[in-house]
């Protein structure tokens, strides 16, 4: 499971939107497994600010807590999302130059490629990304007392 520190901002019914916590890698890591802290932060992306999280453990606004995603998700949407459209283009393009005789080969396999990559991105939007497995959720709740142990506090 990979687990990050957050805080939560607001709260919308079984969901939490939180700002994760970044933090570079330091000593405090697990040196067999490293900090996957950092991989559930790149997960996320730099450029939104705050997510929406399971909340099944009631947290409020500004509590801090820990959010978790289990392992393999990463690779899993990597593999959807990227790998899914490149292989249906290719497939496209290839069906596309076998169907079409000699002089308009290049045309249809372009078409074909097209046509694969739009379908799977029609695929994609049409399957549901927020199935249970994959949602990141809230963990524990960080008692008020507690200090965080991101590497931001060494």
């Amino acid at each position: 499971m990979i687990v990050s520190e957050a805080q939560v901002e607001r709260c919308e019914g079984e969901f939490a939107w939180v700002s994760i916590r970044p933090h570079s890698p330091c000593g405090h890591c697990n040196p067999k497994t490293g900090c996957k802290s950092v991989a559930i932060t790149r997960l996320f992306g730099a450029a939104q600010q705050s997510y929406q999280v399971k909340n099944t453990l009631g947290a409020r606004p500004n509590d801090l807590v820990k959010v978790a995603v289990n392992d393999g998700v990463l690779l899993n949407t990597a593999l959807w999302a990227y790998g899914l459209p490149l292989m249906l283009l290719i497939f496209g393009a290839v069906i596309g130059s076998a169907l079409a005789s000699v002089a308009r080969a290049e045309l249809f396999s372009l078409l074909g490629a097209a046509l694969g990559f739009a379908v799977g991105f029609l695929i994609l939007r049409l399957r549901n990304p927020s199935a249970q497995a994959m949602q990141p959720r809230i963990v524990e709740i960080i008692p008020a007392n507690m200090k965080l142990t991101s590497c931001s506090s060494r």
